[in-house]
């Protein structure tokens, strides 16, 4: 009976516990510096596959991806699952961290490619964290710390399966750290402000819009800026409760404008990929939206162009609820590297909005140029609006003019804006100006 209690159920494997005193042993008796690597690895968007597809079937995927890694030829020595979809292993290596990597690297691709057809509802990607113990000093919970540190480093990179432990790994940690408690303080606190980024038409220089943005800000009143937390909610997955808090003030703001008889714009809310995990996201967005008694025309939904190229039915499905209620969707990003022209024109998308670099790139290349000026006219043809972004510069400004593009965004124009101040320079007077000359 002892014997059976050392093992998971679920997989098969040792217990945790059991896990340290077989590795442990192993270092003791065995130890080389540089023949041995501790794996911390997990499959991304686990709980939504319990959500989507069922216990037992996401405990299938689990018990392949342990069969992957318990089978390979890579001197593995022992692996045991910590909790759900968490799993450490100790291996001896050659010496060789290059190809060690390598083949790391291609069990990984095996195992997406190989899972894909089963689970389409969800984009597979594993997340490896490796530390190559070239010294060990009977610490073994450190060394697995550690593997965990270089594991989280590895979420949210679809490039990437593995990343490589190094010391400042643990300085980032901590400051990550300090940054998910400054964000839950304030959310308790109400300390996160929106501000608003106006859009506008070149041709009359006219408000036609504006993106609501999110600051956060620390109990010494301390902003923080948008690039500092989200990577770091994004990768903790709080980023859906900064979301949700932005929606919710977005749309408060617009119920305030039409009650207050001042001009009112549509407002564009980013959403993260964490959205689409969740079972009902379209659904849920809606009866929040329905609380507050608003015209739907004036909500945009912004989601990144990586989204719509996720080989995710479950995503698509629900962008394209989303659009059925009456939200325009905009793709936000276009031109970063996901697209392609022969899947563009079947996407559930209204707006597309292109990526400051590429207005960049095409000031000093005139082929950037011309795709530019293809892609706007061809967009248009076939009823999409086009918006582009990170425009700072009349330079850029007539670009984008002369390629057909009349709605912008950029500090040519204004900086985001704290709510009340967005509100007294656009909505209750106008015209406007552009702030350069």
């Amino acid at each position: 009976m002892k014997n059976i209690e050392r093992f998971d159920t679920v997989t098969g494997l040792p217990y945790y516990d059991s896990f340290i005193g077989i590795a442990r042993e192993e270092l003791a008796n065995n130890f080389v510096p540089g023949h041995y690597v501790l794996i911390a690895t997990d499959i991304s968007n686990f709980k939504y596959i319990n959500h989507i597809y069922g216990y037992s079937k996401a405990n299938e995927l689990l018990r392949d991806l342990i069969a992957l890694i318990s089978n390979s030829d890579d001197g593995n020595v022992s692996t045991c699952r910590t909790h759900s979809d968490h799993i450490i292993s100790l291996f001896k290596y050659n010496g060789d961290k290059t190809a060690f990597c390598s083949r790391v690297d291609r069990y990984s691709r095996d195992f997406v490619k190989g899972n894909n057809r089963k689970y389409p509802s969800i984009m597979l990607h594993l997340n490896n964290g490796i530390l190559f113990i070239d010294e060990y000093n009977d610490d073994l919970i450190y060394c697995i710390d550690k593997a965990n540190v270089a594991r989280r480093r590895a979420k949210g990179n679809y490039c990437v399966s593995s990343v490589i432990f190094s010391d400042d790994m643990m300085d980032k940690e901590e400051e990550d750290a300090k940054i998910l408690a400054v964000f839950d303080t304030a959310i308790k606190n109400g300390n996160i402000k929106t501000f608003y980024q106006p859009k506008i038409n070149i041709r009359t220089y006219e408000i036609n819009g504006a993106e609501v943005l999110s600051r956060i800000y620390d109990s010494n009143g301390k902003m923080l800026y948008p690039d500092t937390y989200i990577p770091v909610l994004e990768n903790s997955g709080k980023v859906v409760e900064l979301d949700r808090y932005v929606m919710r003030e977005a749309f408060a703001s617009i119920r305030k404008w039409i009650d207050m008889g001042w001009k009112v714009v549509p407002v564009s809310i980013n959403l993260s990929r964490m959205h689409f995990y969740e079972n009902n996201v379209a659904d849920n967005i809606y009866n929040e939206f329905r609380r507050y008694n608003i015209p739907v025309e004036y909500v945009e939904l912004e989601l990144t162009e990586s989204l719509f190229f996720a080989d995710s039915d479950i995503i698509i499905r629900e962008i394209s609820k989303l659009r059925n209620y009456g939200f325009k969707v905009s793709m936000d990003d276009f031109g970063v590297g996901y697209s392609t022209l022969n899947t563009l024109g079947t996407l559930p998308v209204d707006i597309i909005k292109f990526d400051k670099g590429f207005i960049s790139n095409s000031m000093n290349n005139e082929a950037v140029y011309q795709i530019l000026q293809s892609l706007v006219h061809v967009f248009r043809q076939i009823n999409y609006d086009v918006i582009c972004e990170g425009i700072e510069t009349k330079e850029q400004e007539k670009l984008i003019f002369e390629c057909g593009c009349d709605n912008v965004q950029g500090f040519l124009y204004d900086k985001p804006l704290e709510r009340d101040i967005f509100e007294d320079k656009y909505l209750k007077k106008q015209p406007i100006q552009c702030l350069e000359g």
